[in-house]
């Protein structure tokens, strides 16, 4: 979840002492401009309404995309396991996306849109465990569900459209399994576009190649678990370019899509994500996406946005690009199976980039950790856990679930020490069942207990489920 946005109530609860001297955005900058940008529908099992009786392996996403017209057409192709014998599916498809036709090997399905879904029938059941696929050829004008999730604007007089999809805007530009349960195994875009522009997404670049009528076909392939809301695409005339990072013995691709008119400004901040790069990958466990690259992507919204491999970023600043990078570990390899538990996305990548300052900056600590404090114990209530998930504000409350929060982490680490608080998380992002999948507090818990051989169950009652702080 980071999506840092629009500064509009950022009045109305701006922190009244910077918590990082150095960065322009303070942890409460970017809960609130978080909280305004999921003011969305919030409905579902996580915001989708799709079927449970399939899992998705793969999509392969084919996109027409003028950045001048606010506008889409393109087919998803999914590829699917069924898990209960099923004679159809329902996929996440708002209504004001119009589905032509739907295709299993040149064979049309019957298909029904309802509800902001789309139910696929098949000629005849398939059984548990049947691998299939099916495309859905679709075009139409987006829904701007709260603030958007695919947004036409432009930047020094050229047009740019830019996807932004947490937590639930994925399947208001294309049709999807749309919750927080259902990770693709790999993903391949291609965006078709004017020539004249560049397209930006998830993994690596395999080609971009000109074709009839003054466009290109560019095609992005991305071959890590992926949740549907870190999907992204975004289109206009990028200045592209590259540097690398040593993290042990892989030298790993950075690349940089920005509008041309920050060119200097984002080459002249770069090495700053690097050496964050460095630093993460030699204390929280290998950079997850290590074969194939990372990257910033510009973007128009004020902040940034963890999508994997490809953080879309407003500018360059050196905290932000730290906790967007953060979230590679917490939220993009192991992700929240609901907002209930959004402190393990936020929390950890706000700890993350206060620990790096901390390293960077170690003589704004002490005023820093101060401030932490301070905006924690302002008010006399609340938990870290979010008891309202239909609450927008509550969700994204930057004194529970990102300050009060981190907070745990600095205790947490206290308690058990260094070595071993660093040993337990390198193990939580090491474990085999939450590696690339979903996650949960108790997840979590467990590692802390089963490193530092501590019974935690009083500390998480009282300090994460509970309300409020202790006094002395």
């Amino acid at each position: 979840s980071m999506i840092i946005k629009l500064l509009f109530s950022i009045v109305a609860c701006l922190l009244s002492v910077t918590l990082f001297r150095q960065q322009s955005f303070t942890t409460k900058d970017l809960a609130a401009m978080e909280a305004n940008s999921h003011a969305r529908i919030v409905e579902g099992r996580g915001g989708s309404f799709s079927s449970d009786n399939f899992d998705v392996n793969y999509y392969r996403c084919r996109w027409e995309i003028d950045p001048a017209v606010r506008y889409i057409s393109g087919s998803v192709t999914v590829y699917f396991t069924v898990t209960t014998a099923a004679s159809s599916v329902t996929l996440d498809m708002m209504n004001t996306l119009v589905a032509d036709s739907v295709k299993q090997r040149q064979n049309n399905l019957s298909f029904n849109q309802v509800n902001n879904t789309i139910d696929i029938n098949f000629p005849v059941s398939l059984s548990t465990g049947a691998k299939d696929s099916f495309s859905i050829y679709y075009k139409g004008i987006p829904a701007e569900t709260g603030f958007g999730s695919f947004i036409q604007s432009s930047h020094a007089g050229t047009p740019v459209i830019w996807s932004l999809s947490e937590p639930y805007g994925a399947r208001d530009w294309w049709p999807c399994k749309n919750g927080l349960d259902d990770k693709a195994d790999s993903i391949d875009i291609y965006v078709t576009h004017p020539s004249v522009y560049k397209a930006a997404a998830n993994g690596i670049l395999q080609s971009e190649i000109a074709v009839a009528g003054g466009k290109t076909i560019t095609h992005w392939k991305h071959r890590y678990p992926i949740a549907t809301y870190l999907i992204a695409m975004a289109v206009t005339n990028y200045a592209v370019f590259n540097n690398t990072v040593q993290l042990g013995a892989v030298t790993l691709p950075m690349q940089t899509h920005c509008y041309p008119e920050n060119l200097v400004l984002f080459q002249n901040n770069t090495q700053k994500v690097l050496d964050a790069m460095q630093f993460f990958h030699a204390n929280f466990g290998d950079y997850p996406f290590i074969k194939e690259k990372y990257g910033h992507v510009q973007f128009g919204w004020g902040g940034g946005m963890e999508h994997q491999t490809a953080t879309f970023i407003v500018t360059p600043d050196e905290s932000l690009m730290a906790h967007e990078l953060g979230h590679q570990w917490f939220g993009d390899k192991l992700t929240t199976h609901s907002c209930q538990y959004i402190w393990l996305n936020e929390v950890f990548a706000t700890y993350l980039s206060a620990v790096y300052m901390e390293k960077t900056y170690p003589a704004n600590t002490y005023a820093n950790m101060k401030a932490l404090i301070n905006n924690i114990t302002s008010q006399p209530g609340g938990s870290v856990k979010v008891e309202d998930t239909t609450s927008v504000g509550r969700i994204f409350s930057s004194r529970l679930s990102y300050n009060k929060g981190s907070y745990l982490l600095y205790m947490l680490r206290w308690i058990m020490g260094d070595s071993t608080f660093g040993r337990a998380i390198k193990n939580y992002q090491a474990d085999p069942g939450l590696a690339y999948n979903f996650t949960n507090t108790q997840q979590l818990k467990s590692h802390l207990e089963q490193a530092s051989g501590k019974e935690l169950t009083t500390f998480f009652n009282q300090l994460y489920t509970g309300q409020g702080y202790p006094s002395y």
